[in-house]
């Protein structure tokens, strides 16, 4: 069965982005202020954030980048700690901790995300309403070999509860299957990467490959498990400070894995302008650029972006059901970046995206989308 997603109650991205631009010029005035009489880096900068999806609705909310130094020899790292609150009173929180040490010969990446999320969309002439609570962790380390190339590994737990906030929505969880999830993973790493700027990398490649597996033992119904691979690029352009990223991605699941760690397309994964678990499938397969164009002498960098993807093996679903998302889609967009620590590279980031499914949404964010 294909959805068809559309907007429910939502401001227009044309309103959305002059909110964005007030809010963002502010953050550019104040900031430039501040480096007139603070000529070092600062450690700690908040930002504000903002979305507006077709699904989850228009959020505002905010987020810190706070960067740190574990030894003289290795990268900096990055503390990220915030929340969002959208019009379809859903909520997100998150902290993420990025952390290199000993001359980044060992990488930590920890994340704990709680989150609220009432999806709202119309279907066949209904308002489908459901909500979701999930909870999920993961930690990961990886340790120098030689040269650029690391191996490690990752645990995570997830716990999904899902309820209807309606008729339409629960008929919904039911037609596809969907089903409350909690279980513990892990799974083995490899990276290469040989990036020299960690937030804003030139001429160097960034490659990840996650095996995963959840079994009985750790809470999951039926055993499963799956393959990521995440390969980037970032290449020379037109221009000597210009940057040409590239991206592929795959990301593969076993039979018995559940709807809420299925592969989804989103700006986590490989595309823009998807909310994570709009659409879903067991294989997923994509690639996207971008072209980031910097405007000499300051900290602005403009950007164009498009990329696809490709969802097949349709889903796993409680009783029989499943989803029937296999389908091409793709994204692209235009976006401003703004330099809130210049050294290190961390950009405040905004992307206005429009996707196959004629859906126009914008993010207001930090750090590179890949």
């Amino acid at each position: 069965m294909r959805v068809e997603y559309k907007s429910v109650n939502r401001f227009s991205a044309s309103r959305l982005l002059l909110v964005v631009a007030m809010v963002a010029s502010a953050t550019v005035i104040a900031q430039e202020e501040e480096k007139a009489q603070e000529p070092t880096e600062k450690a700690l900068r908040i930002v504000p954030l903002v979305t507006s999806t077709p699904l989850t609705g228009t959020g505002v909310g905010v987020s810190s980048s706070y960067l740190y130094r574990l030894d003289e020899d290795s990268s900096k790292s990055q503390l990220q700690v915030g929340g969002q609150y959208s019009d379809t009173h859903s909520v997100t929180l998150f902290v993420r901790n990025n952390a290199f040490f000993k001359g980044n010969s060992i990488i930590s990446n920890t994340a704990i995300l709680p989150a609220k999320t009432n999806s709202e969309f119309d279907e066949a002439g209904q308002e489908v309403r459901y909500k979701i609570e999930t909870i999920l962790a993961t930690q990961k380390l990886l340790f120098l070999l030689k040269d650029s190339f690391y191996a490690g590994g990752r645990v995570f737990y997830k716990n999904s509860e899902y309820s209807p906030n309606n008729e339409a929505g629960k008929d919904f969880l039911f037609k596809n299957g969907i089903v409350d999830q909690e279980n513990g993973g892990f799974g083995g790493s490899l990276s290469w990467d040989s990036r020299q700027n960690k937030y804003f990398p030139r001429t160097s490649y960034w490659v990840d490959v996650d095996l995963d597996a959840a079994p009985t033992w750790l809470g999951a119904e039926d055993g499963y498990g799956r393959l990521t691979i995440n390969a980037r690029y970032y290449g020379t352009a037109l221009r000597g400070n210009d940057v040409w990223a590239h991206q592929l991605f795959g990301q593969y699941a076993s039979e018995k894995t559940p709807d809420g760690d299925l592969p989804t397309l989103s700006g986590k994964s490989i595309l823009r302008g998807f909310p994570a678990g709009q659409f879903r499938g067991r294989y997923m397969s994509g690639g996207q650029t971008e072209y980031r164009y910097v405007l000499e002498g300051s900290p602005f960098k403009f950007t164009a972006f498009a990329g696809f993807a490709v969802l097949n093996g349709g889903s796993y679903g409680n009783g029989g059901q499943e989803r029937d998302d296999d389908d091409t889609y793709w994204a692209g967009g235009i976006g401003l970046r703004y330099a809130i620590q210049r050294r290190t590279g961390v950009d405040l980031r905004l992307d206005l995206v429009t996707t196959s499914e004629n859906e126009e949404s914008v993010y207001l964010t930090l750090n590179q989308a890949f």
